[in-house]
């Protein structure tokens, strides 16, 4: 045990990294995080090792410095419409934006009120919307378990891409766990209930409720 007998030069970070973030820290984080993300390629999909790294540690630093404690219990401000504008999922999925040739963009549309959620997928040419509807739940402060409703596409609103799958209930569920969180913007890994060893694949959404459509799914 030691004690410091002078505190010049002394600052409080050094012993708890983040307990000292403001709101200039976290402004020019993201500020940095979407840089880096503009960077890369639409949605994230086959971004270079060295750059995903980076993006994922601009991600830990904000996660240090959350100004939402207990984010997934604050309903209000979690709940919302939400386009993606990075991931690292593999492989290249609709998850990640990327339907067979075609990649769109991807939204999470989060209703406690109504207790539902869905991954959208938004593809302009060809006119492609795809839908999976799940029940959220609260499972820790900061980790929402997503149970599969159902899931279907359409080409222009009106025609169905093959039949529109129905999931068992609480067969297929995966994991959000929330590490950021503020007016703005939502930073998650998502995962499936048989990888509880790993954290994830990330996600960085931003706000975007103005936004919001229907996609006739």
């Amino acid at each position: 045990i030691f004690m410091a007998t002078s505190t010049e030069g002394f600052q409080l970070s050094s012993l708890f990294p983040g307990a000292v973030k403001t709101g200039s820290d976290r402004s020019l984080l993201l500020t940095q995080l979407v840089e880096k993300i503009e960077q890369a390629p639409k949605n994230g999909i086959n971004t270079p090792r060295e750059l995903d790294q980076a993006i994922v540690a601009l991600c830990q630093s904000l996660e240090r410095c959350n100004p939402t404690p207990r984010p997934v219990r604050n309903t209000s401000k979690m709940s919302g419409f939400w386009k993606m504008l990075y991931t690292n999922f593999e492989p290249v999925a609709p998850s990640s934006g990327k339907l067979g040739p075609f990649v769109g963009d991807v939204y999470q549309d989060v209703d406690f009120v109504n207790n539902r959620a869905r991954n959208i997928l938004r593809i302009n040419i060809p006119p492609i919307a795809g839908e999976l509807v799940a029940t959220p739940s609260i499972v820790s402060d900061s980790i929402m378990a997503i149970a599969f409703e159902s899931v279907g596409n359409k080409l222009a609103g009106l025609l169905p891409l093959g039949p529109k799958i129905q999931f068992e209930p609480n067969k297929e569920i995966r994991f959000w766990e929330h590490v950021y969180l503020d007016d703005t913007y939502r930073i998650l890994y998502a995962r499936r209930n048989d990888e509880k060893a790993t954290r994830g694949f990330l996600y960085v959404m931003q706000r975007a409720d103005e936004e919001r459509f229907e996609t006739g799914v």
